[in-house]
């Protein structure tokens, strides 16, 4: 969740297919500085602060990567826009506002209540998702993944 001041930033491949900024590790690789390298390659944006949000666990159920197990850090990030220079895969960026960006994702089926519980553990306000109680703000400066 890639928070510029008062807005949110949503890419997409197509400008039609909404999402939020994410990736897979390289070889090696730290979570905080996957979040950060995707964060720069997706959505042309630097990380000026972030707070590890949880983790979230799949398994690929079709296609060539099935059986895969993946897991992924979910973290909110306070970003500084750099200039729109898209280099990979995604190839449109907008800002939205908190109370819009849920309704504009394309988001999976079955994932709904999955999408509503990251933007609770963000902060950020979604009248349905109000009886979520956000994480604990001591934590906020936590960025190592422990």
């Amino acid at each position: 969740m890639c928070v510029a001041g008062d807005r949110i930033v949503v890419v997409s491949p197509d400008g039609q297919r909404w999402g939020l900024p994410g990736g897979r590790p390289e070889r090696h690789e730290q979570w905080v500085d996957t979040m950060r390298r995707e964060v720069s390659e997706e959505a042309c944006a630097e990380v000026m602060d972030c707070r590890l949000l949880g983790f979230s666990r799949g398994v690929c159920v079709r296609g060539p990567e099935e059986g895969l197990v993946l897991v992924r850090s979910m973290w909110r990030a306070e970003v500084r826009l750099t200039p729109w220079d898209p280099r990979f895969e995604m190839a449109h960026r907008r800002l939205l506002p908190a109370e819009e960006v849920f309704h504009s994702l394309a988001i999976p089926d079955g994932l709904g209540p999955f999408y509503r519980r990251l933007f609770a553990e963000a902060a950020l306000s979604r009248p349905d998702i109000h009886d979520l109680r956000p994480s604990d703000p001591s934590c906020d400066k936590r960025t190592d993944g422990s």
